[in-house]
């Protein structure tokens, strides 16, 4: 199997494959925003029903990741390894994502559980067939440290403009509000015209990222004439050997943690903003691009600070606590009685600051996660003699699925817990039911953030040691 030279990739290479993050930022951030309120509120499916269907959705990804990522590290191709998967998903990925915002009218609860049970095991089988061979190429581009955090940092860039598409376009255009419908996102006929548009950018975005790097294919590493065949066997070996390395173990925990904790966050946003803080969507609408330009901050910065701080463990950490204290500050500082109160303008332009200087940090924890995970696969080749770069961002995959699954699942949880009735109103809800969301988004994120910090604490791979790695690979 050839390896990637520590090469300096031009620029033309290095922006056509972060566009094809805008299709992620569009998927995690309409699952994360959208979804749990659409099936909720709009449909009248219960916290729990939603919340199972998405557990099931996951552990149907628990499978098909490392058997996508196992089959893209060992397919041989005139197109290589990756690029064969990213065509193929272009179609299915758009077309199931539209399904999912599109039910038929008139099915009973059962009948919505199911469809959304199908269509988002459907819609994530498909993004996995698009993105694990797409942030595998993060390792396969460049193999330089420096390189492959600007190849993050690019990433989560342009995630940023998929997400603040979603929150433009989504709640001014398409969820405006009418005589009918006052809040906008309640009217059940603006979701199959939004999934329409945003499954069109789906499509485009991946047939651009691949087509835009499909020149370098042949410096790829490509699979060896003599490797095994793919088997399932063989993925549960890959898999085994990838969770031997403890640094490995620290990104996914770290990953999948923080993706819970982000998920959450995201999907109960509506509800905080709208109910707790009692913003108007249209305020809301302007608040989100506030915390997408401070991602965008905060993943442009991350090579710079990689270079003051040098190790990437360092940044991961400094960057989950600088998201937590700024995130939850002005939930407890409200709950304390120290805030403006719900209604005070000066209470819209505080939140939507920190918003954005917490969103910094999260800007820095995507693309640590993503340049460490490069560097984990360089562990792999000096130990095993291959390159399998597919099974380790499936589990990178996985972890950013859980912020539209398993933080989806906790935010059903909370909502029947605070007992958010469907339809809920400033009016209409029990400030008891605020408190608890309050705690839950404020004491409770920061416990999670906490918790997430710890598993980032044991990640092993210096930057001493991936150079000695990567001149032991090249003395090969």
């Amino acid at each position: 199997m050839t390896t990637t030279a520590a090469r300096t990739l031009t620029w033309r290479v290095r922006i056509m494959f972060a566009v094809g993050q805008i299709p992620e930022g569009v998927q995690s951030t309409s699952f994360g925003i959208f979804l749990l309120f659409f099936y909720n509120q709009v449909l009248g499916l219960s916290g729990f029903l939603t919340s199972l269907a998405l557990i099931l959705a996951l552990l149907v990804d628990a499978i098909s990741d490392p058997v996508i990522g196992s089959w893209s590290d060992s397919i041989r191709t005139r197109w290589g390894r990756r690029h064969p998967f990213m065509y193929a998903a272009a179609i299915p990925f758009a077309v199931c994502f539209y399904l999912l915002f599109s039910p038929p009218a008139g099915l009973d609860e059962t009948e919505v559980f199911i469809w959304l049970t199908v269509f988002s095991v459907l819609t994530r089988t498909t993004q996995s067939v698009y993105s694990i061979p797409h942030t595998s190429l993060t390792a396969e581009l460049s193999t330089d440290y420096q390189e492959r955090t600007l190849l993050s940092s690019l990433r989560s860039i342009l995630q940023s403009v998929g997400t603040v598409m979603v929150f433009l376009i989504g709640l001014q255009i398409f969820f405006g509000a009418t005589p009918e419908y006052p809040n906008g996102q309640l009217n059940p006929e603006a979701y199959p015209r939004f999934a329409f548009l945003f499954s069109l950018i789906i499509f485009l975005g991946v047939l651009t990222t691949a087509y835009g790097t499909h020149s370098h294919i042949p410096f790829l590493p490509q699979a060896s004439p003599r490797g095994q065949r793919f088997s399932l066997p063989q993925v549960l070996r890959e898999a085994g050997m990838a969770f031997g390395f403890r640094s490995f173990n620290s990104v996914v925990s770290t990953a999948v943690l923080f993706g819970m904790t982000m998920g959450m966050v995201a999907a109960l946003s509506i509800y905080l903003g709208t109910l707790y803080f009692e913003f108007s969507l249209e305020l809301i609408g302007l608040s989100f691009p506030a915390s997408v330009i401070g991602t965008f901050l905060g993943a442009g910065l991350a090579t710079m600070l990689g270079r003051i701080f040098q190790e990437k463990k360092t940044l991961l950490i400094g960057g989950l606590v600088w998201f937590g204290v700024w995130n939850t500050m002005p939930i407890t500082l409200s709950l304390l009685g120290l805030f403006p109160n719900p209604g005070d303008p000066l209470l819209f332009y505080l939140v939507m600051i920190a918003n954005l200087i917490c969103s910094m940090g999260l800007g820095v924890v995507s693309v640590m996660i993503g340049s460490m995970i490069a560097d984990i696969t360089d562990q792999h080749e000096e130990k095993y003699g291959s390159r399998n770069e597919g099974i380790y961002f499936a589990a990178s995959s996985f972890a950013a699925k859980a912020i539209g699954g398993f933080g989806i699942v906790i935010s059903g949880a909370v909502v029947d817990l605070a007992g958010i009735q469907r339809g809920a109103t400033v009016q209409t809800i029990d400030p008891e039911s605020l408190r608890v969301l309050a705690i839950a988004l404020g004491p409770g994120v920061m416990m999670m953030i906490g918790i997430t910090a710890v598993a980032a604490s044991f990640y092993d791979l210096s930057r001493a040691e991936h150079s000695r790695i990567r001149m032991t690979i090249s003395d090969r």
